[in-house]
């Protein structure tokens, strides 16, 4: 492979909604709060839930930390 090549991942996500469920049942409120649950639990995070899911989800269903943490 030639080294200057860009490889490209792909990860495939969760559906926003489900992946707003499943952040809703965290009990955080913030986004200081999502990004230490996310630090702490990196190992055990489900890989289909994006880290930043403000970049994720951007034009498909993101609207805030607030909408997506607590409704």
């Amino acid at each position: 492979m030639n080294p200057n090549e860009k490889i490209k991942y792909t990860l495939k996500l969760r559906d926003f909604g489900k992946a707003r469920e499943f952040a809703r049942t965290l009990g955080l409120s913030t986004r200081s709060e999502w990004d230490t649950w996310c630090n702490k639990n990196s190992k055990t995070k489900p890989k289909d839930i994006p880290v930043l899911p403000n970049v994720a989800y951007k034009g498909r269903g993101w609207i805030s930390y607030k909408d997506w943490l607590i409704g």
